[in-house]
C-alpha cells in the first residue's frame, strides 16, 4: 500500500511542475469547445493526456480498492488477495475496459471513414474524466483532513462529481456529433453503447449491483 500512495503522490508532484500548463489547457478545453478543437492538432498533448488519464485511472483504482464500503464482499476471484492485488486488478479492469471502448470506436472509424471523428470522441472522454477526477482530489482530500475518509460522504462526493462530469460530457458529445453532421438518435446511440454500458459494468463490479 505504501509504495502505491508514494506513486500517486510523486506522480501528482511531476504533474504540478511538469504537465501544468498541459493540465490547464486541457481542462479549460472541458469547458471551451473551440479550445478542444484546439487541442486535437496539437501532438504535443498526447503524452500529458496519456499520463494524467493514467493517473486519474490509478488514482480511482486505489479509491475503489482502498475503501472500506466498496467491493464489498469481493468477487469471487478477488478473495483471499491483499488490497494492492485487488489495486492492481481494479487498475487492469479499467485499463482493459478503455483499450476495448477505443479499438471499437477506431473500427467504428475505419468504417464509417471518419477516424477523426472518432478519435476526437475518445479524447474527450478522457479529458472529462481527467476533469472529474481534478475536481475529486481536492474533495479527497478535504474528507480525509476530517478524519472519515472510508465514509459514505466521500462516495456520495464521488457519485456527484462523476454524474455532473458525465452531464457537461454529454452535453459536448452532442455538440460534436451535430458538429460533424450526425443526428441526435446517433448521439443518443453512441451514450447507450459506449458510455452506459460500461458504466453499468463497473457499478455492477464495485458495488455488486444487479442490473
Amino acid at each position: 500500500m505504501d509504495f502505491i500512495i508514494l506513486g500517486l503522490i510523486v506522480s501528482f508532484c511531476l504533474i504540478l511542475f511538469y504537465i501544468r500548463a498541459p493540465l490547464a489547457l486541457l481542462l479549460t478545453g472541458c469547458l471551451r469547445y473551440n479550445i478542444s478543437r484546439d487541442n486535437e492538432e496539437q501532438d504535443n498533448l498526447r503524452f500529458s493526456r496519456f499520463f494524467l488519464f493514467f493517473f486519474i485511472l490509478a488514482l480511482t483504482s486505489f479509491f475503489i480498492a482502498f475503501h472500506d464500503k466498496l467491493l464489498s464482499p469481493l468477487p469471487f476471484f478477488l478473495k483471499g488477495m491483499s488490497k494492492t492485488l485487488v489495486f492492481l486488478c481494479v487498475l487492469a479492469f479499467l485499463v482493459a475496459l478503455f483499450l476495448s471502448r477505443t479499438i471499437l470506436l477506431k473500427i467504428i472509424g475505419w468504417t464509417i471513414d471518419s477516424p477523426a471523428f472518432t478519435n476526437f470522441l475518445n479524447r474527450t472522454a478522457q479529458d472529462f474524466c481527467i476533469l472529474t477526477g481534478f475536481v475529486f482530489i481536492p474533495v479527497l482530500l478535504f474528507i480525509s483532513i476530517l478524519g472519515n475518509p472510508s465514509g459514505n460522504g466521500v462516495i456520495i462526493a464521488a457519485g456527484v462529481a462523476a454524474t455532473a462530469g458525465y452531464i457537461i460530457y454529454a452535453y459536448r458529445c452532442a455538440r460534436i456529433f451535430l458538429s460533424a453532421g450526425f443526428s441526435l438518435f446517433f448521439w443518443i446511440l453512441y451514450l447507450c453503447t459506449f458510455e452506459l454500458v460500461p458504466f453499468g459494468v463497473i457499478i455492477q463490479f464495485v458495488a455488486a449491483i444487479k442490473i
